[in-house]
Formats: structure tokens, sequence, C-alpha cells
């Protein structure tokens, strides 16, 4: 899924615009000179080294329409219908030269509009004067004129339609569309819309053939043409994944800040997080229903943050352009789902251009007439030949399986950037195929549309993607989708569209990039998909590559681009740039303009290609490359050159071609009307700066081409130097080279690059017939050219032929008295005048026609339209701006006599006004300034090569005059942080276009921005005459910082309204701006662990018992004046205590208090958890800050009684514990304390102790309550002969539980074996010797006693007989041998024996002869055995009874009594019984039935120094492996002591774990953490000691590093 989120990376080119003659030489106002703030580019401007004059395309003489082709010339339209014949006042001109100045010309000498150009040659116009239609027809480049009637405006197909598209003349009045939708309604149509373009109706049973009459006949009406329902491009079927995701980091740091982008689609889920905050505007109005959400499919969500989504919840899915700003169309119908629009896309375009986006991304189309050029797509390029700035992309659709030419419309229009889809390095499948219908390359590109993963909008009840990505909506629907198809790419592409233009804007430096540029941008660096084959039907010109779009390498090597942008180049010129060039680099070079809108009234099949530019590049072995002749991806020479589409390209890979030098770059204009173009060249190149001084077409323009002798004739001559460096100094000439003469002779100064230069002069003619004019520039040869008499073509020099004429006609204005000028320069000095324009509106001028031939002549006279020549080339006329109408008081023919004779002149008044003008009313209405002409021709009506044409110039000079109107200026007010604001409107009540500046500035400092700029200083577009415009000024007041600015400040702006073309104007506004009130706080609750989050999402805070919680609440006064406070403690328990307290004052409840604007205050919360609190118990607290019952905040938190688990373990007396070597345990009493707030189960053990000792708890606890406390008894008993002083820590563990979570106590006691004296006494004797001892005689048995202490042993013996009692016996004697010991060593060992003497009394009976030891040091030592005297003689035995009898009863009493004797004892030793003395779990083994207590406690077998009772190690070891979890170990802990010499054994190092570890799947509760097992202290240098084992080490080695001295 990531993967398939990855994007390509799309940036563009950049062209500089400069002028020549047959270019616009007006200098490009969009190009700015980079600064030093401009990233580094490596991109230049391109100059063209020279323009040449082309042939024009010859034109066919059929005009092909829609719905039939014919010849004028050659077709009879008798059969059809009058009915459809009426064609109002529109009519088909068709030219013989596709040149649109001849057109431009006409429609001013005979004042009709040009509504459409049909085709090349072919235009529609509107006729407002029919009778000029003679005339016209008599004009040489004129071919045909007729009438354009209805039956020509619409084919058959379109009988039956329910949806229908007009195309509507250029010239409908806005104010005529209203009633032009209510005719089509009123003529059957069921609704009806129409924009200045085109009209939609829907007619519910299908258009009629009578309604299609009536609207086909309409004087706005141009075409009639099918259409369909619109539809959104999504391939549901696509399933491919893996396909280029649409977002990834560009290497250039572009992100879209600073375009606006606009999106038509269905709707916008305008809160998502990845867009919120950039959404310019949600437009409706253009929709089927005022609502802008996206609540069905959620197409239009995903498009828009796929375009430029931020990512901000899910990164995988940020956009293309994240930080772009957008302007939505909403288009759906929410209620039924329907996709469609009100209005035309030149409206939706308009509206979106006048919102800043300039690039517009559309993923819809027509579902219906595919590859067709349609209304839409005229609409599309009609907006764009008009608006060059803004780029529309539009998706071509799914329909890939249906074959070629599948295109939706409006894809299929020139200007726009159609988008297929791709996947993984390939076209998708479903994408639509090209080309269109007339052959055009289309899609124009692909970009990666397959597995988008991008926002879902929240409200889509019937999306159809699938989830993808992170996040969820409030309503848990997944805020992102997957979906496929060339709606995807539209918005890849459209994204990367806006980061191209930003590299224009930010890199390149040019301020507004064309539409044209973009485009020639991005294809310019595409990449051919699969086998090299573009331009093809699937990819057009590749897949989007913004890097190799922006910053082409080769080897890692930066190549070169140059740019051209918006030059201008009029039809029959080209123009040439130079490059020194080494081509086995590669090149890449594109041509892109923005051609003059189609004609939808043309067969399918027809070109759509208005204006047609060529594209040549020219090796320097002569090796032509035309534009779009390819193979295999590259380019070939040869072939002919592209008629059909718009975008011309040459593309030589790297390798292609190893020329280097000289190359040529040719853009060849083959007709049509003037246009502008890009172009983006990238290959390793320098341009050659060149001069070029070149003649053209018009460089010798007389006021007449057919002057009378000794007329004085006007003669303006121009030239340019193409080239791209300066000339230098220079001469022209021109000459009359019939007479032989110089006419103008003059040396110039240098003319820089791109220049024009110009002359006017005034020369008269002496002698009849054709007189050849030569210019000649450069005569001297002093400027090294391109092309002149010396290189190249010799372009320095044009001629031209003039006709003197001494027979004909001459038109002549009067002198201001009436009188008849009777020279040249009187002639032409009197048709010269100047307006009052001041007090008039038009000008009356007499003047006279007189006949300067013989005989008599019939005259007519024509009287051109008032037309104003163009300021920079004059040889052009323009239409002016207003609206003049000329009238002469005689309409002819008139019949002069011959010269000299009476009637040889006739009187003439010609009047001109200006009809836009007006000098009534209090605003005046001036007539336009400048100098304008008309042209008064007189020709003898059967001979009208016989004229004379009389130029009459006459100049009204300029008003300026301006109201500068300021309106809402009194009582502006604001809030901080808000803005307001007032207007300055300007009008132009002056007489020419003018530029106004408007200025303002703040006291304060405060922001101030103008219109919808982020400026405070903006320049008004220019304002035509009695245009108005108001410009909003915006104060924004800052916000509250420490209380300012206050209330009641008052801000002073001053607005200035300056004028570039008028010095004169200075107007100042001043303005106040008062600040209102402000009342805002801001509560801050923060907690222990932080800030506290408002109400329900305020996290618990958790404590223990018994603990203080404090809170500190920070109340800002964030207004600008102070303001009273009361903060309110509610705590849901009450009986958990709570303070609040600010200044010195406490509360349980509430405080009140003020704070002075910008200041603030900490409120001090100090919250109490109660002793008796538990875990889990929990209260609610509410701290409530008001200023007015309707003003306050409220943040609540909670305290919950966290789960705290703690026990404390201690000593009653004394950790420190000594335990003498005894028979007798030692006893240590502890104490455990549930020191938590839950209650405890307790599992007991401790850690490992020395070999032979034992270690026992009696009677453990086994749980214990919540500040509860429990007794433990530890018995502790160390192994016989333990060295004097040996010590050991102990530690003990006590581990507490609750559900799972544990904690442990621990303590440690210290353990010393002090000096002790303890022996041992045992007998080998299996048999009783003291058994049966006959009375009066004497019985012994031999003890043998061992020292068992450990310290030398003295002491004596004795011995006695006791009874069952404790009595001792008097009826018999004892003795000991021997009676004492002294220094008997330890272990050593000693035989004693006892001896028994009973008296001839001596009761009967078993008893015990004790042998008793008493140390010197006090410590008795006794051992036992049975005694007793033989049975006494009687005849009957025992009780009289018989020996055989008496003698096993005796035995079995005796054997009774001995088993009795040792449960008194033991149950003497210790009170409690036997199994509350080993716990569970403790380190030994469980007891059963008190055998295991009596081993420990019976010493009185001992063997091998061993007592019987004693636990072994291996017992031990077993235990303690049972009681901490763990696997008893394969092998046995070391047995034993250490070696000899060695230290005794130790304990391992203090802190050894408890048993085992927690279980698994413990909660993380904060339990005192249990310290690791140790793996043995660090061996000596020489190694493990001899004698030693790895186990012993592990336990003891810590002790035999101290002994010896090693730590």
């Amino acid at each position: 899924m990531q993967e398939r989120r990855r994007c390509y990376l799309l940036l563009s080119i950049f062209l500089l615009s400069l002028i020549v003659p047959a270019v616009s030489s007006t200098p490009n106002a969009t190009v700015i000179q980079a600064h030093d703030n401009v990233l580094d580019s490596n991109w230049q401007s391109l100059e063209p080294t020279l323009t040449k004059v082309v042939t024009l395309k010859e034109l066919q003489p059929t005009i092909h329409l829609a719905g039939l082709s014919f010849d004028p010339l050659l077709s009879d339209f008798s059969d059809i219908h009058p009915v459809w014949k009426d064609s109002g006042s529109l009519y088909l001109l068709q030219l013989s030269t596709n040149d649109g100045s001849i057109i431009d010309h006409l429609s001013t000498a005979f004042e009709f509009n040009i509504l459409e150009r049909q085709s090349p040659g072919v235009y529609i116009v509107r006729m407002h004067d029919s009778t000029y239609l003679e005339s016209l027809m008599l004009e040489d480049n004129v071919r045909w004129v007729g009438e354009y009637a209805p039956f020509m405006r619409t084919t058959s197909d379109v009988l039956g339609s329910r949806i229908v598209h007009y195309v509507l003349a250029s010239d409908v009045a806005p104010g005529n569309l209203a009633e032009l939708s209510a005719d089509f309604v009123r003529n059957g149509a069921s609704n009806a819309w129409c924009s200045l373009d085109m009209c939609e109706a829907l007619y519910d049973d299908g258009i009629t053939p009578s309604q299609l009459q009536m609207s086909a006949s309409h004087d706005d009406v141009l075409f009639v043409q099918q259409t369909f329902d619109l539809m959104l491009h999504n391939n549901l079927a696509a399933t491919e994944v893996g396909a280029v995701a649409v977002r990834a980091s560009s290497s250039l740091g572009l992100n879209g800040s600073g375009e606006t982008i606009a999106i038509m689609d269905t709707g916008l889920d305008n809160d998502h997080p990845d867009i919120f905050g950039r959404v310019a505007a949600i437009n409706t109005q253009y929709g089927l229903d005022p609502s802008p959400i996206d609540s069905n499919s959620g197409h239009g969500t995903h498009i828009a943050v796929t375009v430029l989504g931020d990512g901000s919840v899910d990164a995988s899915t940020t956009g293309v352009a994240p930080e772009a700003n957008l302007v939505m169309y909403a288009l759906e119908h929410d209620p039924t789902g329907y996709f469609g629009r009100q209005g035309s896309i030149y409206d939706l375009f308009a509206d979106a251009e006048v919102k800043t986006a300039r690039v517009a991304v559309n993923a819809w189309g027509s579902n219906g007439n595919f590859g067709y050029y349609t209304a839409d797509s005229r609409s599309a390029d009609q907006y764009v030949s008009n608006n060059p700035y803004l780029l529309p992309v539009f998706s071509v659709g799914d329909n890939g399986a249906s074959g070629a030419s599948q295109i939706t419309a409006p894809g299929t229009g020139k200007n726009v950037l159609s988008i297929g889809s791709s996947v993984n390095g390939s076209v998708s499948a479903s994408s639509s195929q090209g080309p269109t219908l007339d052959g055009r390359i289309k899609p124009d590109l692909v970009a990666p549309g397959e597995g988008i993963c991008s926002g879902r909008a929240e409200e889509a009840r019937n999306a159809i993607g699938s989830v993808c990505a992170t996040g969820t909506h409030s309503n848990s629907r997944s805020m992102y989708m997957e979906l496929s198809g060339t709606s995807q790419a539209t918005a890849v592409a459209g994204g990367s569209a806006a980061l191209a233009r930003e590299y224009l804007r930010e890199v390149a430096g040019i301020n507004k990039p064309s539409a044209s540029l973009i485009k020639a941008t991005l294809i310019n660096g595409a990449e051919d998909l699969g086998t090299p084959n573009i331009p093809n039907n699937n990819e057009g010109w590749g897949q989007i590559d913004l890097e190799n779009s922006l910053s082409p390498t080769f080897g890692g090597t930066m190549l070169d681009v140059f740019h051209d942008d918006a030059r201008e180049l009029q039809a029959g010129f080209s123009l040439l740039y130079s490059f020194d060039m080494d081509a086995s680099k590669g090149v890449d070079l594109t041509l892109a303009w923005s051609d003059a809108e189609g004609s939808a009234n043309a067969p399918q099949s027809e070109s759509r290609l208005m204006n047609d530019l060529d594209l040549i590049l020219l090796a320097p072995d002569g090796t032509t490359y035309l534009g779009n002749n390819f193979a295999n991806g590259i380019s070939v020479s040869g072939g002919s050159a592209d008629a059909l589409n718009n975008i011309e390209r040459v593309r030589l890979p790297a390798g292609t071609s190893t020329q280097s030098g000289e190359w040529m770059v040719m853009v060849e204009h083959r007709g049509g009307s003037s246009q502008r173009y890009s172009m983006v060249l990238a290959a390793d190149a320098t341009l050659i700066p060149k001069a070029d001084l070149t003649t053209f077409s018009n460089s010798i323009l007389p006021s007449s081409t057919t002057p009378l002798v000794g007329d004085l004739v006007a003669i303006s001559l121009a030239w340019h130097n193409q080239g791209t460096l300066a000339s230098g100094a220079y001469r022209i000439q021109l000459e009359d080279i019939t007479e032989g003469t110089i006419l103008y002779d003059s040396n110039r100064s240098s003319l820089d690059g791109g220049e024009l230069d110009s002359v006017s002069f005034f020369a008269q003619f002496a002698t009849t017939g054709i007189h050849t004019l030569r210019l000649s520039l450069d005569t001297s040869n002093q400027v090294v050219e391109i092309n002149d008499g010396v290189s190249g073509t010799n372009n320095n020099v044009l001629e031209m032929d003039i006709e003197v004429t001494a027979q004909g006609l001459r038109v002549i204005f009067l002198e201001d008295d009436g009188t008849i000028p009777q020279t040249s320069s009187a002639r032409q000095a009197a048709a010269n005048v100047e307006m009052d324009v001041r007090n008039e509106t038009g000008l009356s001028l007499p003047f006279v026609v007189v006949h300067e031939g013989t005989g008599e002549r019939p005259v007519s006279l024509t009287v051109s339209g008032v037309q104003e020549p163009d300021p920079i080339y004059p040889a052009l006329l323009n239409s002016p701006e207003d609206q003049w109408s000329r009238t002469v008081n005689g309409s002819g023919p008139f019949t002069l006599s011959g010269q000299g004779t009476e009637n040889d002149t006739v009187h003439l008044l010609l009047d001109l006004d200006d009809v836009s003008a007006s000098l009534d009313g209090s605003t005046k209405r001036f007539a336009r300034a400048g100098t304008f002409v008309v042209d008064v021709t007189a020709r003898y009506q059967n001979q009208p090569t016989v004229s004379h044409t009389q130029r009459l110039t006459f100049t009204i000079g300029q008003v300026d005059s301006v109201d500068v109107v300021p309106s809402g200026t009194v009582g502006v007010s604001a809030q901080p942080g808000e803005s307001t604001g007032f207007s300055i409107g300007v009008r132009n009540t002056g007489n020419s276009a003018a530029q106004y500046t408007m200025s303002c500035t703040s006291e304060s400092q405060w922001q101030i921005m103008l219109g919808n700029s982020n400026s405070s200083s903006l320049e008004f577009e220019p304002l035509n005459i009695l245009q108005d415009l108001s410009m909003d000024v915006n104060v924004f007041v800052p916000g509250v910082a420490n209380g300012l600015p206050a209330a009641g400040f008052v801000d002073e702006v001053t607005c200035v309204v300056t004028s570039p073309t008028d010095s004169m104007l200075n107007h100042v506004e001043t303005v106040n701006v008062a600040v209102s009130e402000l009342r805002s706080f801001q509560a801050d609750l923060y907690g222990p662990s932080g800030a506290i989050g408002p109400g329900a999402l305020a996290a618990p805070v958790y404590a223990d018992t018994g603990d203080v919680v404090y809170y500190n609440h920070t109340i800002s006064n964030n207004g600008n004046t102070d303001m009273d406070f009361t903060v309110s403690l509610v705590r849901g328990n009450p009986e958990w205590a709570g303070e609040i307290s600010i200044n010195g004052e406490t509360s349980s409840s509430n405080l009140g208090f003020n704070l002075l604007a910008g200041e603030s205050a900490d409120v001090q919360m100090m919250l109490l958890v109660p002793e008796t609190a538990r875990e889990g118990n929990s209260n609610n607290y509410t701290l409530r800050v008001e200023h007015t019952s309707q003003y306050f905040t409220t943040n609540k938190t909670q305290i919950i009684v966290s789960d705290n688990l703690d026990v404390d373990l201690r000593a009653v007396e004394s950790s420190e514990v000594t335990t003498q070597i005894s028979e007798n345990f030692t006893f240590v009493n502890l104490v455990v304390a549930n020191t938590g707030n839950a209650d405890l189960e307790l599992n007991w053990s401790t850690g490992i102790a020395p070999d032979g000792w034992t270690i026992n708890f009696a009677n453990p606890p086994t749980k214990v309550d919540v500040l509860k406390e429990a007794n433990v008894v530890l018995a502790i008993l160390p192994p016989n002969q333990t060295d004097a002083g040996f010590g050991f820590d102990l530690p003990i563990y006590v581990e507490a539980s609750n559900n799972e979570r544990y904690v442990t106590g621990v303590l440690t006691l210290q353990i010393e074996v002090p000096s002790s004296d303890f022996a041992g006494i045992s007998t080998d004797t299996e048999d009783a010797p003291l058994l049966f001892i006959p009375r009066g005689g004497s019985g012994e048995q031999t003890f043998v006693l061992i020292n068992e202490g450990n310290k030398p042993l003295s002491g004596t013996f004795s011995v006695e007989v006791r009874d069952s009692d404790g009595a001792v016996l008097s009826d018999r004697s004892t003795s000991v041998s021997p009676e004492s010991v002294t220094n008997l060593g330890v272990g050593e060992r000693i035989e004693v024996v006892a001896k028994v003497k009973p008296d001839v009394d001596a009761a009967d009976g078993r008893y015990q002869l004790v042998v008793i030891f008493t140390a010197d040091s006090g410590v008795v030592i006794e051992f036992s055995a049975d005694t007793s005297v033989s049975a006494q003689q009687s005849s009957g035995g025992l009780l009289n009874m018989s020996p055989y009898i008496s003698y096993p009863l005796l035995a079995a009493f005796v054997i009774l009594l001995v088993v009795g004797a040792r449960r008194l004892k033991s149950s003497a030793a210790i009170e409690d019984d036997g199994t509350d003395l080993v716990a569970p779990n403790a380190h030994t083994n469980p007891d059963h039935l008190g055998t295991r207590r009596d081993e420990a406690l019976d010493i009185s077998h001992s063997v091998n120094d061993m007592a019987s009772g004693e636990v072994s190690q291996d017992e031990i070891a077993a235990a303690l492996a049972q009681s901490m979890d763990l696997p008893i170990p394969a092998a046995t802990p070391p047995a034993g002591l250490p070696p000899a010499g060695r230290p005794p054994a130790g304990l391992p190092p203090a802190g050894r774990p408890p048993a085992g570890l927690p279980p698994a799947g413990l909660p993380p509760t904060p339990v005192k953490q249990v310290p690791s097992l140790p793996t043995g202290p660090p061996l000596p240098p020489g190694g493990l000691p001899d004698g030693w084992t790895m186990e012993q080490w592990s336990h003891y080695g810590e002790q035999y590093l101290q002994r010896m001295g090693l730590k």
C-alpha cells in the first residue's frame, strides 16, 4: 500500500518575451529579472536572431461546415426552404489569403464584427450595413461573401436530442442573455441557461425540426450541436495495485505555496484535516443545487486531497502540491447524485481566474460525442485564447477498451492539458485512446492514476473506494479511500502543473507564466513509456516527469534550458534562433501556443487549427527536422509540416546526432492571425548573440500609393534589429530609383537587439508614372550582421512601386476661412485638424472633390470609418475604442465636368461624431484622446482604378480628470485580531485610459491589505473612460499583546491615490480606525503531568492514597480591558478535601479577583486523596472560571487512586542476628506491613544460605489487608562446627501480589555465629548392654563424645538413671570414665564408659541411663540409653505368668513406652505443631506428618559428623528451586564446604532476587524492581582456585576474594 502512494515530481519551464516588427513591440510586462533572492537556475531566456517573410499556405476553395461542404462560387442553394435561409445580419466571408491582418483591416473599413474564424481564411461576421456588401466583394483579398443561413448552423443529428448546445456570437450583449434563454423555453425547452459564449437547453422529448429551425435562426446563434450528460472519470474496474502514489518530496523544494488551484467536481468535505485552512472559496452558483458538500461518491474530495492534501493525518497520503490553496466548484446535485453544471466552461474559468486560480482541474467529461470538438471544447479554447494565464487540465476518460478516438470533451480542446492514466511504467488499459476525430494528438500526457489513496469525504454516503491509510472521521468512517482512473491521474497532473508554475515564478522569475509555457514545460520533459514510440494514441507525449522537465541532465551534468514566452508572430513571418550546440547530449525542443478557438460548425474530420505555426530545427550540416515528424520516438528528417496540432516537438535523444556547431531553430507562421507562442529548448547549448537589421513588407508606407503630381506625400519608414546584439551606428537611404534621386538620407545611432526604429517625412513627385522606391539599411556596411549584402540573405533592402497620376480626382479639405488650399503643403495642413474635446464631441469639416481630368465623369465617394494608427507601428490601423459615426451631406454618385469648367468641383460636408461621448449631465464623457484618421476616396464610377484618397488626420487632446470618492470611513472600528475597512472609489473622468496607484499606511504600523492582495500599495488595473473601481482597504487590528491595543485606542490610516499618467493627482484620505473592546480570556489547567485538556478531553490523573495532588490554573486576560473573575471548585465527592488559593486568599469553593488587560494569574489547587481511598476509587473536579454568567470556561479533571502496591518488611528488634551452634533454632521475629492501597497475597522465600544451614519460617502469613501488619517468625539453625565469627547476609523476600500485579519487599539479616560450646554424644552399640542387668550385678556401655562446637571443649562427665518422670533412681549406682575432658579439639572425639550397678532390691522396669556432659561454659549435653534389671525369679514368671507369655508382653510395652516418650519430647521442644514450622515455598522440603521436623531436630544418631536429622545440600538446592519456580539444576549445588584452606561457605551477594520472575503478561504496574540473578564474581587472575568448582565459585567466590585480599 505504501508503494502505491509514491509520486512523480513534476516541474516546469520558463519563457521570456521580446518583440520584433512582425512580433509585438511591447515588452512583456510579465517578465521580471531574477534578483539575488531568486534561486539559481539553468534556464535562460531566448531571443530570436532573425525575422523572415515566409509563404502563406494556400487556401482551399471549399468551405467545410459541420453539415455540408461547398465551394461558394459553384454552389446553388435554391432548393432550401426559405424558412431556413433567413440569415439576419450574419454572413460568411472567405478570403483568398489566410492572413488575419486582412480581415482586421476589412472589419474596420466596412464596419462589420468578426464573430468567429470558422476555418482558415473563412470568417463568420455580422454586417451592420448591408450596403457595404457590394464594395466588400470588390476587395482584392475577398473571394466570397454570402449569407450565413440557419441551415448552415446545425446538423441533422441534433434532431431528437435531449440536451442541446447553442454557440453564441461573440458580440452578444450580456443584458440579452436572460431573454435569449427565455426564448428557448418559449420555443419548447423545459430548461435553459445562457452564458456569454454558449447556451444549453433541455428538451424532455427531444428537439423537434420546428424548434431547431427557430433556434438556429436566432441572430445571436452561430451553431447548434447535440450534447450529452457529464460523467466523472473513475475506473472502478481497475484492480491493479502498486501504482505510483501522488506524494513525494520535490528535490527542488516545491510545495505549491503561492498557487491557487480551481477544481470543478462533485463537492468538498471542506473540514477534511488535509485541506483545512486552505480552502479559499467553495462555489455553488454553477452547480445544480446550493449545497457544497460531497455527499454521494466523495469524488471531489478525493480529487482535491490528491491535488493539494497536506497529509496531516497520514503522511503517506500527502498530495502533489500540499501548500497550495483551493477554489472549489460543487457541481453535483446532492439528492440524486446527478453531475452537471449551470453555465459555460468559459464562465467557470473566468470566475476561477478572478479568484486567483491559474490551474483548473476537471476530472470529468462528456458521456458521448467521443473524440468530438464540441461547444464545450470550443468554450475552453476560447477562454484560454483570450486569457492566456489559466491552464485547464482535463481527463480523457476511461474508455480504453473501446478503441481509438474515445477522448471525452472538453479534453478534446486544443488549449487544455488532456491527461490519461498510467500505472507502473505503462499506460492503464482503461485510459481512453486518441486521437481526436480531426487527427490531433491526445492525450497530451499521462500521469499515475491507479490505486491512488487520498481523502474520503466524511458525508459521502456512497463512497466507491476501498479504505486505505489511517485516520477516521467523527462518524467512524475512514478519512481515506483508494480510487483509480483518469480522474486521479488528472489530479496528479493538476498538482504537477501548479508545482511547475511555482517554479516558473519563484526560480525562473516569470511573474505571470502563460498556460502554453506550463504546457510546453511538462511536455518537453515527459518520459516515453515502454518501447520508444511517442507521440502515440495511448500516452500522447509520455508520462509527466518534473525532474526531467525542469532540471534535465546528461551524465549527471545539468543541461541548459532556454525559454521564450508570449512572443507574438504575425502570419507570413518566421523567427529564427541561433545556438552553438552539442547535439550528442540530446536535444528536446517544444513549441506550444494557445490557438484561437476552432469552430464548432465544421466536420469533425476537419482540422481545428486556426493559426498554423511550424517548428523547424536546422543542423549545422543542413539537416532539417520538422516538428512532430517522428519515428520510434525520435525526430527524423524529411516529412511535411504539421497542420493539425498546436503542440510541436523535435526530440533527438543523446547519441542520435553527434553534430556540434551552429544550430538554428525557426518558428514559422504559415497562416492565420497574429499569435503568441511559448518555446522550450533543453540541450548543451549557448545562444549566439548577433545583430541583424531588417526591413519588412510595410517598411515603406506612403500616405497614398497613387498620389497626384505635386501632391505632398507623407512617407513613413520603419525597420528592425531582429538580432540579439546592438547594431552600432549605421546609415539609411530612401531612393527614387526611377528618377535617380535621394528622398531621404540619415545616419542613425545604435539600435538595440529586438528594437524598432522609424522615421516620417514628406515628399513630392513631379512626374507621372511608376516610381520605384528603394529603402537601404546600413548602406556603408558598418554593421556586422547575420543577413545583409555580405553574408546570409540580404534583408537590408526593400523596394516599392507607387503610381503618380496627372489626371483624375482630388479630395481637398478646405481652409478655416472656407477657401480651397492651392499648394500641397496647404492641402496637407488643411487635412490635419484638432478637435476641441472639452466643448465638442465631433467635427464638421467641409471638403471638395475636384475633377482634374477632362470630360464629364460620374464620381463615387467612399468614406472609411474612423481608425487609429498603431502607436508603435503607425502603418497598422486599429479600430478605435469609441464608436464613431460619419455622414456626408451628399451620397453621390456625382457627375463632374472637365477641369476648369463650371461643374468640376462638388462641395461636401463631412460630419464625424463620437457617439460614445456626451457632454450633457453632471459627469461629462469626453471623446477618447488620440490621433485618428479617416480616408475620403473619390473614384471614377466606371473606372475604379482612377481615384484619389485624402487622409484626414484629427487629434483629440488628452483630458486628465478623476473622481476619488471614499466611502464607509465613519465609525470604522474592529476588535483586536479582527479586520475592518473602508473603500476608496476611483473613477476616470478623463478621455483616455489611466493608471492609478493607491498606497495606505498605518500610524501604528498595522497591517493593511488592499483588495484581494497582500500589499498595502497596489496599482489599479488601467481604468477606461468613466470606468470606476472601488478599492477595499482592509485594516487588520493586531491581536492583543500584553493588553494592547487597548480599547478605545485610535489609529490613523492615510491613503494616497496617485497616477503615473497624471502627475498632478495626489489625493490624500485620512481615516480613523478605533479599537473596540475585546473581552477574552484563557484558562489553562496544569496537573502533575502537564496541561489538562478541557472537559471530556481531560486525561485522568493517577495518585496514591494519602497523596496531595497539586494543580496550577493559569488564567490570562487576553482582552484589552480589565476583567473580573470568579473561580469555583466543585468536588464530585465532597469528602475528598480540596482547596484553591490566589494572592494569599484560600477557599474550598470559590474565589474572586480582577485582572488588568494583558495580565495573568495562577490559581493554585490542592486536592487530597484520603487515606481511606482504595485502588480504583476516583473523584471528579470541576474548575469553573467565570467572567459573566454567559462567558465562562470549565476545566474538568479526575483523580483516580492508582494501583499502589507496596509492602514493608522489617525486623522487630534488630536485623543483626547471633545464632549459637546448638540443637535448638534461633528465632527472629519479623513484621510485614501493607503500605499500599490494595489487599496483598504473600509468598515467602529467602536467599540461599551456606551449606548445612537450616532456615525455616514459622507460620508465615499468606495475606495482609490494606494498611495492616502481620508477624512472621524465622527459625535459623547453623551447622555443627561452624567457625566462630562466621557470618553472612541473608535476604528475606516477601512477594506481594494482587490480580497478577507484583511487588517485592526485602529485608537483609546479618547472621553471625559466636564462639560456641557444643558436643554430640552417641553410641555405636547395636545391642542393649544395659538391659536386664542382674540385681547385684553391673553393666556398662561405651559412648562417644564429639566436639561439635567451634572451640576446644573442656568439661566434666556425670551419669545417672532416671525414671519416666525424670527422677533419679537411688536403687542402683552409676559411674563414668573418664570423668572430665580438657581442650578437646573441634571435631575430635573421646570415648566415655558409663557403668550401672543395680542394688539387689532394684526395682523392675525400663529406665534411662543419662550421660551428662557439662562444659566449662555451662553448656549441658545429655544422651540417654535404656537400662533395666533382670526379671525377678518366680514359679509363675512375671505376674505369675509363664515367661513365654510375660516377656513378649513386656517387650511390647517397652516399645510403646519409647514411642510415646519420643513424641512427648518432640512436643515439648516447640509449642507449635510441626506442620506450621515450615511454610510452603520455604527453602526446605515440605513437611509430612512432622517427620521432616523430627529429622531436622533429631541429632541423636550422628554419623560421619552429620546428625541424621540435618538437611542435606541437595535437599536445600531442590527446595530453593521449588520455592523460586525455577527448574531444578541438572547438577546439584556445590556439595560440602569449599576446599580446605578456603574461606568458609557464605551467602551469595546481597540482593539475590526472590523466587522466579513475575508471570508473563503482567500489567505495567509500577512495582519495585527485582535485581537480576548474579552470575558470580569475576575470576582471580590465575583462574579458578585449585579444588574449586564453578558452582562453589558462584556461591562463595566473593568471600574468597575478600579473604585473600584480592578485593
